[in-house]
């Protein structure tokens, strides 16, 4: 510990604000380079001004004090920053890495300014108190929360195909058609023929293979309205599915009911939940199985329980098709482009998808598997996120030292 010591953010980091430019949405080109603001990715552009590691900290905005999207981050690669994030690089004295987890810890309340919107100032960030032990023991420190990080990571990385699977499938079968297009066209068969036998020989009249159903939404699922208020219930940990949480890693926070505002939607078993706000951003969901906490969910999303012919799979591929988000596009209401939603009676009735039990059935035995598989590997990662919080306060306060960390880590890595 003796090794250890304090020091302000300025004296430990080179700050590069000088460098960043805002661009208006109106003037910005798309491009394949992020686009950062406050929070993290806000578009992408077709040019960068840095490259390389660097470390994010939110300027301003009320999550500096909510904090329910991480306040500092870091960028790599090539980006463009605007001007409400502050642009930092540790210099001899610090890892990079180092200071972003030091950040994530640090208490900033003291260091905002301004009574309406909180706001971190330069000079505010560079008084912030850093602990820190020599640069050696921090490349250790951050070697170790890094490997769980990094397996976070690859999980997601994993999810990601996993799901780019079960939608392809989705889209070949239910929007293009295509095994009633090759049987047309003559192609040889790409699937089973126990599969194959199941698509009609052509495309009838309404461009739908010959013989299938339309089916409404409300036709393939049940929406739950329970909802109960978690601050009746005070002492009681909920597992809470909000906007915040889904866009900050999709991964619900367990709150107590005495810090959850307003009534909650009482999720039941098997429930896929889709976001009824702004429906140009995707918002699907499907959670884990309950453990010992009631899961609650935001009444921005409707909770949907898939009934047959349909499964919950079905019901996720569906959801996340770009044709189906078209549907929900077109029925939007509120003339703010940040408040538009759509209307749940409105979107039970559309025709959402033409097909035949047996077909979604037979959708049902390739995904599920494939869900699941997703599902495992986002409790793998609360396992991992939760272990890597626990140790996170104490190796940067040099509590613990990093073998010991290690041994208590073993088993996620």
């Amino acid at each position: 510990m003796a090794a250890w010591r304090t020091m302000s953010l300025g004296e430990v980091s080179q700050n590069h604000d000088a460098r960043r430019v805002p661009v208006r949405e109106a003037d910005r080109k798309s491009g394949p380079y992020p686009y950062y603001g406050a929070s993290g990715v806000v578009d992408h552009v077709d040019s960068y001004l840095f490259e390389g590691l660097h470390l994010l900290v939110a300027e301003d905005g009320e999550n500096l004090r909510t904090r329910k999207l991480p306040i500092a981050f870091l960028a790599s690669g090539r980006f463009w920053v605007n001007n409400h994030a502050h642009i930092l690089t540790g210099n001899h004295l610090s890892d990079t890495r180092f200071l972003c987890y030091a950040l994530s810890i640090a208490d900033v309340g003291s260091y905002l300014s301004g009574s309406t919107m909180p706001k971190l100032t330069q000079g505010n960030l560079a008084r912030i108190p850093i602990r820190l032990p020599e640069l050696a023991e921090q490349r250790q420190i951050v070697g170790l929360l890094g490997a769980l990080d990094d397996k976070i990571e690859l999980n997601r990385l994993m999810n990601e195909t996993l799901e780019a699977s079960a939608r392809e499938l989705f889209r070949d079968w239910f929007v293009d058609f295509g095994p009633t297009r090759a049987k047309a066209e003559g192609r040889p068969a790409y699937l089973a023929p126990d599969l194959w036998s199941l698509f009609p020989d052509r495309l009838g009249v309404d461009g739908a293979p010959e013989g299938w159903s339309v089916y409404t939404l409300g036709d393939l699922a049940d929406q739950h309205t329970g909802s109960i208020d978690p601050a009746k219930n005070g002492d009681e940990v909920f597992e809470h599915y909000s906007l915040p949480a889904f866009d900050n890693g999709a991964s619900p926070s367990l709150d107590r009911g005495d810090t959850i505002k307003s009534n909650k939607t009482l999720l039941p078993a098997g429930a896929v939940l889709l976001s009824k706000l702004n429906p140009e951003i995707s918002r699907v969901w499907m959670p884990t199985s309950a453990k010992d906490a009631k899961q609650v969910a935001s009444t921005e999303f409707l909770a949907f329980v898939p009934k047959a012919p349909a499964g919950r799979s079905l019901l996720f591929a569906m959801f996340r098709d770009a044709t189906f988000r078209q549907i929900m596009e077109g029925m939007v209401t509120g003339t703010s482009k940040s408040h538009q939603r759509i209307s749940p009676p409105a979107l039970r009735t559309v025709n959402a998808l033409t097909g035949t039990p047996a077909i979604f059935q037979a959708f049902e035995r390739f995904a599920s598997p494939i869900m699941e598989q997703m599902l495992a590997n986002r409790l793998a990662s609360r396992s991992l996120a939760g272990t890597r919080d626990a140790l996170l306060p104490k190796l940067m306060s040099g509590k613990i030292r990093v073998a010991e960390a290690e041994s208590q880590a073993s088993t996620l890595l």
